[in-house]
C-alpha cells in the first residue's frame, strides 16, 4: 500500500490520474433493465488522498466509502461511509474529459436504533435511502446486521425484517448467524424498484467455513419482496465464494468476501469479490485480488426454508461467470498495480453508443497508506 502525505483543501479539486479513454457525457435516467455484459473494460480511475479535506462537507471527514447508488435525477453519485461513529452519505459530483469525483455534501444518517456498520446503499424512488449494516460482531453487546430505512435529509424510519437464521448467538464465539465483519456487505435494487437484494460477504456459522486457500465458501444471497411502503424477506439462494488465491510469499491474515452485488435485472446480477493476503512479516507484502462476476439465479436452489445447508449435496448455487479479474484489466494505471479495497458499484447511464460505465470504489479505511479511488468501467 502506498504512504501520502494528507492535505488541506478549502472546496475542491483533487488529484487526476491517468485516463485511457474519454466517456461520452452522462445522460439522465438509469432504470431501464440492463442485460448481462459480454466484457468489460478499464477506461478511467480517479484518486483522493488519505486525509483530504472539503469545506463542502460541513466539518465530515472524507472517507470509508462502501457502497455507491447513483441519483438519476440529480447526476450525482451518493456514497456510504462505514464510519461507525459517525454515519453519513456523501454527495459526489462527477465530471468528464478527464473523469473526476467532487465531494458537495454530505448526508448525515440519525436516530438508528442500532449501532451501524454501514456498508451498502440504494436510493428509492421516493428519495429514501436503504442502508445496509454488517453489526458488529466483535464488540458486546453484539449489534445486529440488517437492512435500515432512512428518509431523504437522513432521518431514521425503519428497520426491514430479518430471519433469526441472521442473527449470531448473544455471547461466546459465533456458532451460528453473521460471522464478524461478514455479514450484509452489499445492496441492491433491481430496476422495477420491487425486489432489493443483499447476501452474506462469507458463510452463516451454521453453514459452513469461511473461505480460504483450498476452498470457497457458501454465502446466501437474499431477495426482499416490496410489500406496501416496505420490503420483506423472500427467497434466498446459494452464492458460491471463490478460494483464496495463494500468493507467492508466506501468507499471514487473509480474508475473501462478497463484497457488492448490482442487479441488472431481477434474475441477474454483477458480484464483485474481493480477496486480501497480507504477509506473515512485519512490512511484508500484500495481495488484493478483485474479481468481477456475472451471476443468474436461474437454476440455483431456493433455500429460504432451510436454517442450516451445511452438508446438503443435493443443493444448487446460482450461476457465475467471471467477467473481469480488474488486475489483468489493460491500461489499469501503475499506481492501481496493487489496487485496493474495492468494495462498491453503480451502474451508469448508457452512452450513445450502447456501452454502459459502471463505476467501482474502494474504501481507504480511514488509512494512511491507502486511497480512495474511483474506478470507471465500461460494459459492453
Amino acid at each position: 500500500m502506498r504512504r501520502l502525505s494528507q492535505t488541506t483543501f478549502p472546496g475542491i479539486i483533487l488529484t487526476t490520474v491517468f485516463a485511457v479513454a474519454a466517456a461520452a457525457v452522462i445522460a439522465t435516467g438509469c432504470a431501464a433493465r440492463a442485460s448481462l455484459p459480454s466484457t468489460a473494460t478499464f477506461d478511467e480511475a480517479f484518486e483522493i488522498t488519505p486525509g483530504t479535506r472539503f469545506a463542502t462537507l460541513d466539518g465530515a471527514k472524507f472517507g470509508g466509502v462502501s457502497g455507491l447508488a447513483f441519483d438519476a435525477a440529480s447526476g450525482e453519485l451518493l456514497g456510504i461511509s462505514d464510519d461507525r461513529d459517525d454515519n453519513r452519505v456523501f454527495r459526489l459530483r462527477l465530471h468528464e474529459h478527464p473523469l473526476s469525483v467532487e465531494p458537495i455534501g454530505v448526508i448525515r444518517l440519525s436516530g438508528s436504533p442500532a449501532k451501524l456498520d454501514a456498508e451498502g446503499i440504494v436510493l428509492l424512488p421516493d428519495g429514501h435511502l436503504l442502508i445496509s449494516s454488517e453489526g458488529l460482531q466483535n464488540e458486546q453487546p453484539r449489534q445486529p446486521p440488517g437492512i435500515f430505512e432512512f428518509a431523504h435529509d437522513g432521518t431514521f424510519v425503519r428497520a426491514l425484517a430479518l430471519r433469526d437464521r441472521f442473527m449470531p448467538n448473544a455471547t461466546g464465539p459465533i456458532t451460528r448467524g453473521v460471522r464478524g465483519n461478514s455479514s450484509f456487505e452489499s445492496l441492491t435494487l433491481s430496476p422495477d424498484g420491487q425486489t432489493l437484494f443483499t447476501a452474506t460477504e462469507t458463510a452463516l456459522a451454521q453453514d459452513g467455513n469461511a473461505a480460504d486457500f483450498d476452498h470457497g465458501a457458501l454465502s446466501r444471497l437474499m431477495e426482499y419482496r416490496r410489500q406496501g411502503d416496505t420490503f420483506v424477506p423472500g427467497r434466498e439462494w446459494i452464492y458460491e465464494l471463490e478460494p483464496i488465491e495463494r500468493p507467492d510469499f508466506t501468507p499471514g491474515f487473509s480474508v475473501t468476501g462478497l463484497a457488492e452485488l448490482l442487479a441488472l435485472s431481477d434474475t441477474e446480477f454483477l458480484a464483485l469479490e474481493r480477496s486480501y493476503v497480507q504477509e506473515a512479516r512485519e512490512h511484508g507484502r500484500d495481495l488484493n485480488r478483485i474479481r468481477l462476476f456475472k451471476v443468474s439465479l436461474d437454476g440455483g436452489s431456493e433455500i429460504s426454508a432451510l436454517d442450516s445447508i451445511a452438508g446438503r449435496t443435493d443443493l444448487r448455487p446460482v450461476r457465475k461467470q467471471l467477467l473481469l479479474d480488474l488486475q489483468k484489466a489493460p491500461g489499469l494505471p501503475p499506481a492501481l498495480n496493487g489496487l485496493d479495497n474495492f468494495e462498491g458499484l453503480a451502474l451508469l447511464p448508457a452512452l450513445p453508443d450502447g456501452r454502459r460505465p459502471l463505476m467501482v470504489v474502494s474504501d481507504d479505511n480511514f488509512s494512511e497508506t491507502q486511497k480512495t479511488w474511483f474506478v470507471r468501467l465500461m460494459l459492453h
